[in-house]
């Protein structure tokens, strides 16, 4: 079973917390659903409920607490998952509370998690949707790996977000397990491939400011610090529990809200996007055929593994990007 054979049901749908790469994914995924004449309801913080519902007003939303990871913003991203462990693991046994009680008062058909590993029913088909069957860990480290499998295997199927040919994950959408039932459903995206021809507003670099604190705000600090270096100008949006700074160029400008369907055209219209190289953002840029400026995560393994993936078609280097550069790599789409 996959997304395009779910029909006439009662879905219960549920999204990672972290970061919002996960929801924004699920967008794409949900307007299909809504399609094919199934009744959603989406379970998520109140940030995630407002965001589903600023596209799909007709979905149910329910209160879902979120992980709620802490970072220091380190770069030791092993020992930034480890300090969290205990939260993890807390929160998959409340949620696998929160489930049943749901489940059992809305009568609910399938459902859906992306990444929530502990958002599966033994009697109810659950979905895990994922673009890592493996994680990109060594040595001792690979125990993480093989937790991530124990827990990949208590769902009826495993959606898995690239092709056949595992063009866009790599090795992170392999694996040798024998014991998952796994579907290739394609790159996923909430954004449709759309021919811009309003030259005008395709003038700017649009910087995308991602990812969990204090990460979002050193990338944030990181494209101030690349406005003042060039007079191109930067449109930045910002996730709105990041307060706008008080001091920057005036060749950024800065925009923040929930309601991401306001902030979607920026998109279309952008030349370029800055961003961190989470697998959504990359996911977004195929549909989007947009060329980008991908900085990964200081640590983070699976986005420094993309990042190399993809070297051939952007480039990860901030003091490259340049207006030539953009408009240049743009006219070859």
């Amino acid at each position: 079973m996959e997304p395009r054979e779910l029909h006439n049901q009662r879905i219960l749908y549920s999204c990672n917390d972290w970061g919002y790469g996960h929801v924004s994914r699920s967008i794409g995924i949900i307007r299909q659903l809504t399609s094919q004449n199934n009744k959603l309801f989406f379970a998520g913080t109140s940030t995630q409920r407002a965001i589903i519902q600023s596209y799909f007003p007709e979905v149910i939303c329910i209160e879902l607490n979120g992980y709620n990871f802490k970072f220091k913003g380190s770069g030791k991203w092993n020992l930034e998952i480890l300090r969290n462990i205990f939260q993890l693991i807390l929160s998959i046994r409340k949620e696998k509370k929160t489930l049943n009680k749901i489940c059992k008062e809305l009568e609910i058909h399938s459902i859906i998690s992306d990444h929530r590993y502990g958002f599966f029913h033994k009697t109810i088909p659950s979905y895990f949707i994922t673009h890592q069957l493996t994680l990109p860990l060594k040595g001792i480290k690979k125990l993480g790996h093989y937790w991530h499998l124990y827990q990949l295997k208590k769902f009826t199927s495993i959606w898995v977000l690239d092709n056949s040919k595992n063009t866009y994950a790599g090795a992170l959408s392999k694996t040798t397990s024998n014991q998952l039932k796994i579907k290739k459903i394609g790159i996923q995206s909430r954004f449709t491939p759309i021919i811009q021809t309003n030259e005008k507003s395709t003038q700017n670099i649009l910087a995308v400011i991602s990812g969990p604190f204090p990460y979002s705000f050193q990338l944030l600090e990181e494209i101030i610090a690349y406005a003042r270096s060039t007079s191109f100008a930067i449109k930045c949006i910002l996730p709105t529990e990041l307060n706008k700074p008080t001091n920057f160029p005036k060749n950024i400008t800065f925009y923040s809200s929930n309601n991401w369907k306001d902030l979607d055209e920026m998109y279309y219209n952008c030349v370029g996007i800055i961003s961190r190289s989470g697998y959504t953002t990359l996911m977004d840029i195929e549909i989007l055929q947009k060329k980008a400026c991908l900085i990964p995560t200081p640590g983070q393994p699976e986005q420094m593994y993309l990042t190399k993936l993809h070297t051939n078609k952007y480039t990860s280097n901030l003091s490259t990007l340049a207006p030539d550069y953009f408009l240049s790599k743009d006219s070859e789409n």
